[in-house]
């Protein structure tokens, strides 16, 4: 077995997480490389990835809540209060996003910039990682490209849907809260 493979495997992660694991997942079904290889490699990428992001919300995020346009912005008080939330539910904003599409760059980024509980975070991610990769890699191993299409397209997109909901549903809750204790301190 040939390890550029494997290391372009996990390089290609950060470009494309989920066509590098079908990708990889169709390797391993033709032989050119092991699938045990082929999930590590792919799921180190992914981790590398996700621990990478938060790292750019913890560094260059706080750098650009300083700038004037963004500070007058952004309450500090409502980011101190998402960053406590954030803590509180780590494990469902890690995994929870790990499943809905177009999800991940904004979580990571976000729980770097206002988390506080990087340890935390980085095991979360681990366990996300451990629960996706495999299934992925695995099934499209098992049953051709035809599998791994389904989980990225069909299965997330019911589980975009779903997920929609509860994050329209809990935003307007949000908003519904913050409008009342407005309208209260008003009287």
């Amino acid at each position: 077995m040939n390890p550029s493979i494997l290391l372009a495997l996990a390089a290609g992660t950060l470009v494309s997480e989920d066509l590098t694991s079908i990708s990889a997942g169709l390797l391993s079904r033709d032989g050119v490389i092991g699938l045990m290889p082929a999930i590590a490699a792919c799921a180190a990428g992914v981790y590398a990835g996700d621990l990478g992001l938060w790292l750019l919300g913890r560094v260059y995020g706080t750098r650009v809540l300083k700038w004037s346009w963004v500070a007058r912005r952004i309450d500090p008080a409502m980011l101190a209060s998402l960053g406590a939330r954030l803590d509180a539910h780590l494990w469902l904003a890690v995994l929870g996003s790990r499943f809905l599409p177009g999800s991940r760059l904004p979580m990571y980024l976000a729980v770097g910039v206002a988390g506080h509980r990087p340890l935390p975070f980085a095991g979360w991610s681990l366990v996300a990682v451990l629960l996706w990769t495999p299934v992925l890699v695995g099934l499209t191993h098992a049953f051709g490209a035809a599998a791994g299409s389904w989980l990225v397209g069909e299965l997330n997109g019911a589980m975009r849907y779903l997920l929609s909901a509860v994050i329209l549903g809990a935003a307007w809750r949000l908003t519904m809260r913050v409008a009342m204790s407005g309208l209260s301190s008003r009287t």
